[in-house]
């Protein structure tokens, strides 16, 4: 690892903003193996976007994605008014050419005035394309008038510099009785690795059918994003906001967001078509309103296993204590996990995942001061990127 990779890096857009990413300290607080040896190294923190700045009360939802030449793509909601779910978001992006250091400007990918555009979720392809599939719907003064949420996909061929003209794969994406409203992710989509079907795009997603609630499903496309269909649906409801990853015999595991402080589980051995099992893993907990989680397959291992990691607030209540936790066996067991948050009583939220071609872990997280509700700019201060070496991860 380099000499400048190998020290503490800090990068705001103003001094508000590395005093939000850093909760007012001025340095981080970094992670070695040994705690008594904790110094200001090997964490690298930056401030892609930063409440309040760009035109932006608020910024949601991230995506994270690496490109096949080592760009860092950093996707987000852009909330231009507040924090609402509902309300004026578009759909943003900035790039970084040296892994997270620095950001390019602003990229608006999707503005359709005070219909909202939301929920960018970014799949690295093989040839090098970038797909982005994100939502769409008609401006409502509530959540309760809620009507159709519509799904559009486009993509970059130059690393994110420019984008193709969205269209619409609603009617592809959902099946006849289900509600119109319908989600995807947060966070990035994959390409299977392994067989079965070595090559196929799959993409979490999720749905409410009446009477039921709701329940996390897979999207799947066979020809690079030119079409799509819907694979397996979890059986067990309520599990919504999803993602997904491959173990190490090829099979899928979609991780859910629930009720009850537990994530849900649902594992496909069939490539995507089928769950073979779905219910609540004891291990991974989660606030018990929920909130959504970020995985990414590190790596295949002997023995058909897979390293894993996995991102949540590890908190029956609240949205903080932020952890990355570490699998070495498909999600068997997991590590006690590596914080990533500001500190004790800081807000983390949604996340997502993204592996360097180093090794290093990239974590595009919703960071603040505190949790608590208290102002918007306090609980959502802003998205920050972390780039983690592995061995801290491990080491934790």
């Amino acid at each position: 690892m380099s000499q400048l990779s190998r020290r503490q890096i800090l990068l705001g857009l103003s001094s508000a903003g590395v005093a939000t990413a850093l909760a007012g300290t001025g340095v981080a607080r970094v992670r070695q193996s040994d705690p008594a040896q904790w110094g200001q190294q090997d964490l690298l923190i930056s401030n892609p976007f930063i409440s309040g700045e760009g035109g932006y009360s608020c910024y949601r939802t991230p995506g994270l994605a690496i490109s096949a030449s080592g760009s860092v793509l950093a996707f987000c909601g852009g909330r231009v008014d507040n924090c609402k779910d509902e309300g004026n978001i578009d759909v943003l992006l900035r790039r970084s050419l040296d892994g997270g250091r620095s950001w390019e400007q602003l990229q608006v990918l999707a503005n359709d005035g005070p219909n909202p555009c939301k929920i960018p979720l970014p799949v690295v392809l093989p040839t090098g394309r970038i797909l982005l599939l994100w939502l769409w719907n008609a401006s409502v003064a509530r959540e309760s008038d809620r009507g159709s949420r519509d799904i559009r996909v486009t993509f970059s061929d130059d690393d994110g510099s420019s984008w193709a003209p969205s269209r619409d794969i609603t009617a592809q994406a959902r099946l006849p009785g289900w509600k119109p409203w319908y989600g995807i992710g947060p966070g990035h989509g994959i390409v299977k690795q392994l067989e079965p079907a070595s090559g196929r795009i799959v993409v979490p997603a999720r749905h409410s059918i009446k009477g039921r609630g709701s329940a996390s499903h897979l999207l799947l496309s066979d020809d690079g994003g030119a079409s799509w269909r819907v694979g397996a649906v979890a059986s067990y409801s309520p599990s919504s906001e999803c993602t997904v990853s491959e173990l190490g015999d090829g099979s899928l595991m979609l991780n859910s967001r629930s009720n009850g402080g537990r994530r849900v589980v649902s594992i496909s051995r069939d490539g995507g078509l089928t769950m073979a099992s779905s219910g609540p893993d004891p291990q991974l907990i989660e606030p018990v309103n929920g909130c959504q989680a970020s995985l990414l397959t590190y790596g295949f291992g002997p023995g058909q296993q897979a390293t894993l990691v996995f991102a949540n607030p590890v908190d029956l209540q609240h949205r903080t204590n932020g952890r990355l936790r570490l699998s070495t066996n498909n999600g068997q067991s997991w590590s006690r996990g590596f914080g990533y948050g500001q500190g004790a009583g800081s807000f983390t939220g949604y996340s997502d995942l993204a592996r360097f071609a180093n090794g290093d872990v990239g974590l595009l997280v919703e960071s603040g001061a505190s949790y608590r509700k208290a102002r918007d700019n306090q609980r959502h201060g802003g998205i920050v990127f972390q780039r983690i070496p592995f061995e801290l991860i491990r080491a934790a």
